[in-house]
């Protein structure tokens, strides 16, 4: 006999989570979507390989997009700003 609440994973999650991490949510972000507390997530990445890899996949993605953009930021790149207004 188990005690305790049922597993509420599904292996449809690691996709979703490798949309959130790549958007930069954060795992109590991705745990508040998921409807469940942060520590299922840390359960979750301890028990399932492919929703660990799928959280690390997509939290690359959004770090790759922070380091391009310090990097832009540290030579200098500039970008001609637009000012809409209406008089």
């Amino acid at each position: 006999m188990t005690t305790g609440r049922p597993n509420v994973y599904m292996p449809e999650y690691a996709e979703q989570a490798t949309k959130l991490a790549a958007l930069g949510a954060t795992d109590i972000e991705v745990a508040d979507f998921f409807g469940v507390d942060v520590r299922t997530i840390y359960r979750w990445k301890h028990d399932h390989d492919g929703f660990c890899q799928a959280l690390n996949v997509g939290k690359a993605k959004a770090d790759e997009r922070v380091v391009n953009s310090l990097y832009q930021k540290a030579v200098g790149y500039e970008q001609d700003a637009v000012k809409i207004f209406m008089p």
